[in-house]
């Protein structure tokens, strides 16, 4: 059996992932609690949240998520997160605990007792699937919609270069299970509210195209929140439509956080790595997708950027 389904009995269990969690951190989690709920296993799934569940991603069972967690576990189970410092508020649960057992898809994790990890996956739920293969565990058509969710976000609707033939035989199998691709599609993509709608409008006018690097590049200012009365979680579509600009092949979209520093979303569409321009600013992720957050304003993070694709051509 997977090491990830052994010593689940007579146990605190705690289930997260990084920071402000997306479709993939969020599958895998409310998969994996699913499962350890069929199995009479008490489990908590909690994250550090800055703001709310994107509206798209309210297919999920989200109800299930703990705001306050317990402040010990025996064994926290992190998904789609290599960084501990990527768990924010709940590091120190984690850290202290006696075992973490991190589930990811990203490139050389930097902690966790036990690493069930692929850097060649296209998502962490695609992971996950294989250990519960791997286990012979059911899968439910609720633990299917959370696997698909991972599956469908990370791969940018099998559009991304990581899409290959296992995620589509995995699909598969999940829409027999009872997945239902159409509406978690519909829901991600093409469900997005009037407000957002209307700053999208203002991103692509402030759209910058650098024909050297191939590189695009756009933002959103925490005023732009206010006047269009718009949460930020709502927003994460946005780097999907710059990126859409025929003369780039990499695509940067910046995003103001309160405290006036900026997280960074980096989208690759060529041969071109943007989980290593994402690692030097201390982020991660893979090469098609990756992000991070910086202190740096939006010029220096442009010429960063500009380098860092020079130095990859």
């Amino acid at each position: 059996m997977s090491d990830l389904f052994k010593d689940l009995k007579n146990s605190s269990n705690l289930i997260t992932g990084h920071i402000n969690p997306d479709g993939d951190a969020l599958g895998s989690a409310l998969a994996f609690k699913l499962i350890l709920d069929s199995k009479g296993v008490e489990s908590d799934v909690s994250f550090d949240m800055k703001g709310n569940v994107p509206s798209n991603l309210n297919h999920l069972p989200i109800d299930l998520i703990l705001d306050s967690p317990k402040k010990n576990y025996e064994n926290v189970y992190v998904f789609d997160c290599g960084n501990s410092e990527r768990l924010g508020d709940l590091e120190e649960i984690a850290l202290n605990s006696a075992r973490v057992i991190v589930v990811d898809h990203h490139i050389n994790p930097s902690f966790g007792d036990i690493q069930v990890i692929d850097s060649n996956a296209a998502s962490t739920t695609q992971v996950l699937f294989r250990e519960i293969l791997s286990a012979k565990i059911a899968i439910d058509k609720n633990i299917a919609n959370c696997l698909m969710t991972g599956l469908i976000t990370d791969t940018g609707r099998f559009q991304y270069s990581n899409t290959d033939n296992e995620v589509f035989e995995i699909a598969s199998k999940l829409m027999l299970s009872g997945a239902e691709l159409t509406s978690i599609s519909d829901n991600i993509y093409g469900s997005i509210p009037l407000n957002a709608i209307k700053l999208q409008s203002e991103v692509l006018n402030r759209i910058e195209l650098y024909e050297d690097e191939e590189l695009v590049v756009s933002y959103v200012l925490q005023e732009d929140y206010q006047n269009y009365n718009i949460d930020s979680s709502e927003t994460d579509f946005l780097i999907d439509s710059i990126r859409l600009v025929k003369e780039s092949n990499i695509a940067l979209l910046l995003k103001e956080q309160q405290d006036k520093s900026f997280k960074g979303s980096l989208r690759s569409r060529n041969e071109l790595d943007v989980q290593q321009i994402a690692a030097l600013f201390g982020g991660g992720g893979h090469k098609a997708a990756s992000g991070f957050s910086t202190n740096l304003s939006m010029e220096e993070i442009k010429n960063k950027v500009k380098n860092a694709i020079n130095s990859q051509i």
